[in-house]
């Protein structure tokens, strides 16, 4: 029996031992290292240097792969998704319509993860996909807005309008004075869309809320059916009424809505942040920084609400042979001090918390409604589908003035778009 018993105990002990072992090897083992896919286009200096505190950290060698930028790049990575050539983690343009191009179940889920603590609103909320999230933000964010000269407004007594109707009499008292009071610039065609986009979140969000926006998303809602949108259109054309466009508007160039702002021939002018670089490098920086301000579409009660062009993100492939690994490098590269390399190189407001950046005068005011929770990432971003020919579209509403025909043909141009995407509810 002792013997039995023996005998017993060492098939039990060698039983212990044959099921503990798989479990000291669990996971795949810590890779020599991980691979990085960008655009050709990114800046490399910044990548490399937070790539190097991340190997002298772990050991882990970072490989970065350049794949030519633009629509190629996103079909190049889908191509090796389908071949199951998998980088170990990429950075993206922004939106969650990039989440449904690859499959957000091909995607590694980010919900919850402790780097979202750091992120400002706007983003952070820009980042869900039915309430989960697939990628972290990766970069600065821009704006749209009211771009206007500090002179001009010094010159007649104005300060930043509290509400749209004192936004409305400064502009009535820059033409009483001789100045443009907006300058538009409807022959480049693609400023006209500014006004409508920088609108929405001031008039069309509050209107229609988060559910909204998700109704659009899933084709449950038209456009042609929010009474706020056709406000807005409304709004457009009674500027143009108002005699508050320069004359001969339809000829108006980009180039020359630059030079009109910045010499304060103009007062304001509805335009992206992409051009104040253009500004800086035809005027200097520090004549810009003193004569160029910023403020978003004011509401009928308050201020509005700042419109957000996105930052770009990270996405890690659910499929990757080390997503442990590549989301433990995620965190690093969203790590404050290594946001802080990033912006030692380029443009752009940060989303992360504490990152330090100088910043431009009008871009602390922008980064300052997004801390107090007053922003929102541009419209055409948040949905899947896209409002397409919109500048077309706005073109014709300054010569028909038909606000219905306009907006019923940015329902069905968005509606086409969403069903040769084939996207869910279209």
């Amino acid at each position: 029996m002792k013997k039995t018993m023996t005998i017993v105990l060492m098939l039990l002990m060698v039983t212990g031992f044959v099921f503990a072992a798989p479990s000291a090897e669990k996971g795949p083992k810590k890779p020599e290292s991980l691979t990085v896919v960008i655009p050709n286009t990114t800046i490399m200096e910044p990548m490399e240097r937070i790539f190097e505190e991340y190997t002298a950290k772990t050991g882990i060698e970072v490989e970065l792969q350049a794949l030519p930028a633009g629509e190629e790049y996103g079909r190049l990575l889908q191509t090796r998704f389908a071949t199951k050539d998998f980088p170990d983690l990429f950075t993206m343009d922004p939106g969650t319509k990039q989440y449904t191009k690859f499959g957000v179940d091909r995607l590694l889920e980010m919900t919850g993860d402790p780097l979202f603590e750091n992120v400002l609103d706007a983003s952070l909320d820009f980042q869900l996909y039915q309430g989960k999230i697939y990628g972290a933000p990766w970069g600065g964010t821009g704006t749209y807005g009211v771009y206007y000269n500090k002179d001009v407004f010094a010159a007649i007594g104005a300060d930043v309008p509290k509400n749209y109707a004192d936004f409305l009499d400064i502009l009535k008292k820059a033409k009483a004075a001789g100045y443009i009071p907006i300058y538009e610039a409807a022959k480049s065609e693609w400023p006209l869309q500014v006004f409508s986009l920088i609108a929405w979140p001031t008039f069309v969000d509050p209107a229609i809320g988060a559910e909204g926006v998700r109704k659009l998303e899933k084709n449950e809602l038209r456009l042609n059916e929010i009474p706020a949108l056709k406000d807005v259109f409304s709004r457009y054309v009674a500027l143009r009424d108002a005699g508050l466009f320069q004359n001969n508007y339809q000829s108006g160039t980009y180039d020359e809505q630059m030079e009109m702002l910045a010499t304060g021939k103009a007062a304001v002018a509805f335009q992206i942040s992409n051009f104040i670089p253009s500004l800086m490098g035809k005027f200097g920086e520090d004549y810009i920084s003193e004569k160029i301000g910023w403020f978003p579409l004011p509401s009928d009660t308050d201020d509005g609400v700042a419109m957000l062009t996105p930052a770009h993100q990270i996405l890690v492939p659910a499929e990757g042979k080390y997503t442990d690994y590549a989301m433990d490098l995620v965190r690093f590269m969203t790590e404050v001090e290594n946001q802080n390399i990033y912006f030692e190189y380029n443009n752009g407001i940060p989303v992360y918390k504490g990152v330090e950046k100088e910043l431009l005068p009008y871009e602390e005011t922008v980064l300052s409604y997004d801390q107090a929770g007053k922003a929102k990432i541009n419209i055409q971003n948040r949905l899947s589908s896209s409002f397409t020919d919109f500048p077309k579209i706005l073109q014709n509403l300054l010569i028909t003035s038909n606000v219905e025909e306009a907006v019923n043909m940015m329902d069905e141009n968005y509606r086409r778009t969403g069903k040769a995407r084939a996207l869910p509810g279209f």
